[in-house]
C-alpha cells in the first residue's frame, strides 16, 4: 500500500535557488570571503601562518567583525553585480596543484629515484 504524497509548497526553499552572495576581503588577513546578503558578519575562516605546514590554522581574528568593517575586492566587476561563478571559484592561491603538500620535498626538491628491486630467484617444484 502506497502512502500519500505530502503537497509541497512552491513558496519553501528550493535546492536549486540562486542566493544573492557578494564577496569581501576581511580586513585582518586580507583574504577573500563570499557572503549571503543577509549576513552581518564576518564568519569564521582559517589563517594559515605558513603554505609549507597547512596543519598549523587558527582561526583569524577577523572572525565575527561587522560586514563594514571588511572593504571590496579591488577587481570588482562593474555596478556592484558579480557572477554566481566567480564567487564560487577558489582564490588563485589556493588552487591544489600548487599547494605545498602536494611537492613533498619543498621548493626547487628534485624527485628521488627509487633503486630498482631484483627478482627472487625462482624455486624448483619436487616431482
Amino acid at each position: 500500500m502506497q502512502e500519500p504524497v505530502d503537497s509541497v509548497e512552491t513558496e519553501e526553499l528550493d535546492t536549486y535557488d540562486a542566493f544573492d552572495m557578494f564577496r569581501v576581503v576581511c580586513p585582518d588577513c586580507a583574504q577573500s570571503i563570499a557572503l549571503l546578503a543577509d549576513e552581518d558578519v564576518l564568519p569564521e575562516h582559517a589563517l594559515c601562518p605558513t603554505p609549507w605546514n597547512p596543519f598549523v590554522l587558527s582561526v583569524c581574528a577577523g572572525a565575527g567583525r561587522p560586514v563594514s568593517d571588511a572593504y571590496a575586492p579591488d577587481e570588482a566587476p562593474e555596478a556592484g553585480e558579480q557572477e554566481f561563478g566567480v564567487l564560487l571559484t577558489l582564490p588563485q592561491e589556493l588552487d591544489w596543484r600548487t599547494q605545498p603538500f602536494s611537492h613533498v620535498g619543498g621548493p626547487g626538491s628534485r624527485p628521488i629515484k627509487v633503486p630498482q628491486m631484483r627478482r627472487a630467484p625462482e624455486l624448483r617444484r619436487a616431482a
